[in-house]
């Protein structure tokens, strides 16, 4: 039944060029919050939501170019993203990769404190992590994708994604119990 769907899709798409208001809709609804997601791990709470502005309005701008014969309508949407992260980090000039927690506001001033060292300690120890590795633990964690849907946006086999990811895990995990390069 799925694969009928997406047949009918795919060809509805063949025939108009381009996504139209109600394709480009349905993929903003479905994907505003992984992208929003995914945008803050990748660059930090304070240019999330400006990012991920960019990367809807540099999609309808280009919505009537997307072709079908490249792939979906959503991994057009993610390489957008991706490319708008890409391209904030690197005006940044900065390697080290931004988190957010999206805590809730605690009453404990001592407790805010103690989380924001911690995810200060994650941000450097993220930042000893080959990009490759950022954006695996980004779209992972941050958007909340499975290792097949990242080997898809990043051109990977599925088991190299997992290979990747437990390394990097590892790394992170060694660096922040040592301690020694924080």
């Amino acid at each position: 039944m799925a694969t009928l769907i997406a047949q009918r899709i795919r060809q509805f798409l063949a025939r108009e060029p381009g996504l139209s208001e109600g394709a480009f809709t349905y993929l903003y609804e479905r994907h505003l919050d992984r992208i929003l997601n995914y945008v803050r791990y990748r660059l930090g709470p304070e240019e999330a939501e400006d990012a991920t502005a960019d990367v809807f309005v540099r999609a309808w701008g280009r919505r009537r170019g997307y072709d079908s014969e490249k792939g979906t309508p959503t991994t057009w949407l993610w390489a957008i993203a991706r490319n708008v992260v890409t391209d904030r980090l690197r005006r940044r000039r900065l390697r080290q990769v931004e988190l957010s927690l999206d805590l809730a506001v605690s009453t404990d001033p001592l407790a805010d404190i103690e989380r924001q060292e911690e995810w200060r300690r994650v941000q450097v120890a993220l930042g000893y992590l080959p990009t490759v590795d950022q954006e695996i633990i980004a779209l992972r964690f941050g958007a909340g994708h499975t290792n097949r849907a990242i080997a898809g946006l990043m051109e990977m086999s599925e088991a190299n994604v997992a290979q990747r990811l437990r390394r990097a895990l590892r790394k992170l995990r060694t660096q922040l119990q040592g301690d020694d390069m924080l």
